[in-house]
């Protein structure tokens, strides 16, 4: 299989883990939550997956990895560094 392929199976991976978890939820409960804190815990893990979709639909379109790709697989990065602070970390 070619690159574009392995991208686009990965875009639609992505993409369904993500409206799952928009739909549905994540399962990840932290009842002492409030603010910002909340915000990033019940939302965080969804954008973390459509971020990851548009990086590999990114990558798909072009056929490679590109700078576009490589940026937003980098804030989905930080995005679940963040919800994983604000999981287990942040109180």
């Amino acid at each position: 299989m070619t690159a574009r392929t392995w991208f686009t199976v990965g875009t639609a991976v992505a993409g369904v883990v993500a409206v799952v978890f928009a739909t549905v939820g994540d399962g990840v409960v932290v009842d002492d939550a409030t603010g910002l804190r909340k915000v990033v815990v019940d939302h965080a893990h969804t954008l973390v997956w459509v971020l990851l979709a548009l990086a590999l639909g990114a990558a798909a379109v072009a056929g490679r990895w590109t700078a576009l790709s490589q940026v937003l697989a980098v804030a989905a990065g930080i995005t679940y560094g963040t919800f994983l602070l604000s999981v287990f970390v942040l109180r």
